[in-house]
């Protein structure tokens, strides 16, 4: 603890002589409280209550704030109830419980804010006091705000207008039954038609100009890079007057201080703090103007700001100052958590393998397992589909012999992906195994475990799948490793329409190579988790008992490996030969023919990373523990 202590010491010095400088900088005497106005922020909490600073230690740091200043608020930009195990076993709840307790002033939503759906998010919307502000998340009928589209908030003689806005991209990456009607009628819009996000901002802006705000900050989730260029939040700015800063979002970006011109030539600030809570963000509104910094720690309270000495503590697995009764709160949510995640759903007589116990090789990467086959039993469970198919990058635990708990569960599918059904064709599926078969005998995350489905990998066809230069899947330029592929026990045709149960990461986010993703026809997606569906499939369909059929490590011989000396049946050519023709039309000049070895390489075949950005907090983490956390400042044209 000390050693910890020291470390965040020598960060605080490092950060006060480089450009955070000031950072987390108190007034000297609480009894002078400054007429400065504070507004402190938050972005893409997703679900990290406790991971870095937490809310406990945000609370304490606001306590601070209003005990050094006449006015403060806090205000959140998005993505705060999605991205955890609190928020997937609540739905959100307990995120803005905890809100709730700290005492937000404003909050808009973020595209993972809509991830379970819409009657979840009116509840969260309801039980959150401040409630949440969004201008451009409209219905399409009246063109009226589904949530209140700005907020006034008058401290003294200054009113402070947040006008709410999320990126028009959360359409794209959510279910579409989401925002239609029972008849299929899109009932909602975003603002998403070319410069129509800029008029709702804008009208937006006048009313409250109108209604006197003296300060407008645009309270966004928009996002500054690796987004759309025409949402981002430095061209709704630049597009746009009569807003004073941005509080944003989405991109997880750590940026103290961005400043670009509006349509008359003025400054906007746009700041934004990075995920997870790692950091705090800090805005003053001065005589002077609008200044932003980032906090990257929260200081112990001065005796003077009159801090009851049992009220905040030093939480000893962070080496963060927290405030106690928050901190006394978390820990309470924490025990229900647990007490979820030890619910037992089955049993077990068998270990299930992800990985082998001995070695720490990735069974489910490059081979059939006993839960690579129960994994894909449960998705073609949901929907009664014809296949059922998941990856191998998305299993990663294996479930040992004896109980089997939610929390294992969560262990097994850590990323809160969603299950859908698509329609499918034979062609596609084929080259979605084809694709998992490249690195074949080496890992590959995109190796496919299937239900109602069965294939053959031919080891000795070097592999020919051709990649564009991100990765992504042109066609085979050759012949297919991948033979005799049954679905319902009759042989696969390439142009017959399959009803394909997955995860919305493969079938529509573009994982694994893009080969269905925005190809295919996604019918239905589940509300519903990955380790939601898996839960309900132990617990319910199977009645808590894993049956006998899955006791075998190797699988139920839904995957066959042969070296090429012997043919399986006659459809190993024909499917070959009509595969590779379709393929080779698709080959573009530019792309490139891959072997096993370069294609294991791609990651995008190789990974499933987690939807929520949070290795960037682990890598700010990492600069900050080697003494150095620094501003991010972009131009404004990128």
């Amino acid at each position: 603890m000390k050693g910890m202590m020291r470390m965040k010491k020598i960060l605080a010095a490092v950060t006060a002589a480089a450009v955070l400088s000031g950072v987390g900088a108190l007034p000297a005497a609480a009894e002078e409280k400054s007429d400065d106005i504070v507004i402190l922020y938050t972005n893409d909490v997703h679900g990290g209550i406790d991971d870095f600073i937490g809310y406990d230690g945000l609370a304490l740091y606001k306590r601070e704030m209003e005990a050094t200043h006449k006015h403060a608020l806090l205000a959140d930009a998005g993505d705060a109830i999605q991205g955890a195990a609190v928020t997937t076993m609540s739905k959100g709840a307990y995120v803005t419980e905890l809100m709730n307790f700290v005492g937000f002033d404003a909050a808009t939503i973020g595209n993972h804010e809509f991830d379970y759906g819409m009657n979840v998010l009116s509840e969260r919307g309801a039980e959150l006091e401040c409630g949440y502000t969004c201008c451009n998340f409209v219905h399409t009928d009246s063109g009226e705000a589904v949530f209140e589209p700005y907020k006034m908030i008058e401290l003294g003689d200054t009113k402070i207008a947040f006008v709410g806005a999320v990126t028009p991209e959360t359409f794209a990456g959510s279910a579409p039954s989401y925002f239609q009607d029972e008849a299929g009628n899109y009932i909602y819009s975003f603002s998403d038609k070319e410069g129509m996000l800029y008029d709702v901002i804008q009208e937006n802006v006048d009313k409250v100009r109108a209604e006197g705000a003296d300060y407008v900050i645009l309270l966004a989730h928009l996002g500054e890079t690796a987004v759309t260029e025409e949402w981002s939040a430095q061209q709704v700015a630049a597009n746009t007057v009569g807003i004073d800063a941005v509080i944003d979002g989405h991109s997880h970006d750590v940026t103290p201080e961005f400043v670009v011109d509006n349509k008359n030539g003025e400054k906007v600030t746009i700041t934004q703090t990075g995920t997870k809570l790692c950091n705090i963000g800090k805005m003053t509104i001065s005589a002077d103007g609008i200044k932003t910094e980032i906090v990257t720690e929260v200081p112990a309270p001065d005796e003077s700001m009159g801090l009851a000495a049992d009220s905040w503590t030093v939480a000893e697995d962070r080496g963060v100052y927290v405030d106690v009764e928050t901190a006394h709160k978390i820990n309470e949510i924490k025990t229900e958590i647990d007490a979820i995640k030890s619910r037992k759903l089955a049993h077990s007589d068998f270990e299930l393998y992800s990985t082998d116990p001995e070695t720490g090789k990735r069974l489910v990467r490059n081979s059939e397992t006993n839960l690579g086959d129960l994994c894909a039993d449960a998705y073609r469970a949901l929907y009664g589909s014809d296949v059922g198919i998941v990856n191998g990058g998305g299993i990663r635990k294996s479930l040992k012999a004896g109980d089997i708990t939610y929390g294992n569960i969560l262990e097994l599918y850590p990323y809160e992906n969603r299950v859908c059904e698509a329609k499918v064709t034979g062609q596609q599926i084929l080259d979605m195994l084809e694709m998992g078969a490249s690195a074949y005998p080496d890992e590959n995350g995109a190796f496919y475990s299937v239900s109602g489905m069965e294939y053959t990998i031919d080891e000795s066809v070097a592999s020919s799948v051709v990649l564009d230069e991100n990765g992504a899947f042109q066609g085979v330029n050759g012949e297919y490793r991948v033979k005799n592929v049954k679905i319902g026990g009759e042989p696969l045709v390439p142009d017959k329409i399959y009803t394909v149960t997955s995860i919305n990461f493969l079938l529509q986010n573009g994982g694994d190579g893009y080969i269905v993703s925005g190809k295919c026809e996604v019918t239905r997606e589940h509300a519903s988790t990955d380790a939601e569906i898996m839960a309900d499939y132990l617990e319910n369909t199977l009645g808590g008992v894993i049956p006998e059929e899955y006791r075998e490590r190797g699988g139920q011989g839904r995957i066959k490996i042969v070296d090429g000396t012997s043919r399986e049946s006659s459809q190993d050519d024909s499917v070959g030969s009509a595969a590779e023709s379709s393929s080779k039309q698709e080959d573009a000049s530019s792309s490139k023919t891959t072997s096993s070895s370069t294609s294991s390489k791609s990651s995008a075949v190789n990974s499933q990373n987690p939807n929520t950005g949070s290795q960037y907090a682990v890598g700010l983490l990492m600069i900050a523990m080697a003494g150095a956390c620094f501003a991010i400042r972009r131009k404004k044209d990128k």
